[in-house]
């Protein structure tokens, strides 16, 4: 699956499919460029370790609870 990132408004988006085609951004419509493995490694190390702290931070609350029918 491929990462594409805005250049202009820095959002992220992961694809299904490969297309050769120019993806356009759904928030500005800028088209989206790839990001390198670099890039990548870094922002999915960044997105764990902030998941960990929030976990840490909040450990005591439920999560993914449901509402009673």
């Amino acid at each position: 699956m491929p990462y594409l990132h805005c250049p202009r408004c820095h959002r992220s988006a992961w694809l299904r499919a490969d297309t050769e085609e120019a993806v356009a951004c759904r928030h500005c419509g800028t088209t989206l460029s790839g990001m390198s493995h670099a890039e990548l490694s870094a922002l999915t190390g960044a997105v764990r370790e902030r998941f960990a702290r929030d976990a840490r931070l909040n450990a005591g609350r439920k999560r993914f609870v449901r509402e009673r029918r």
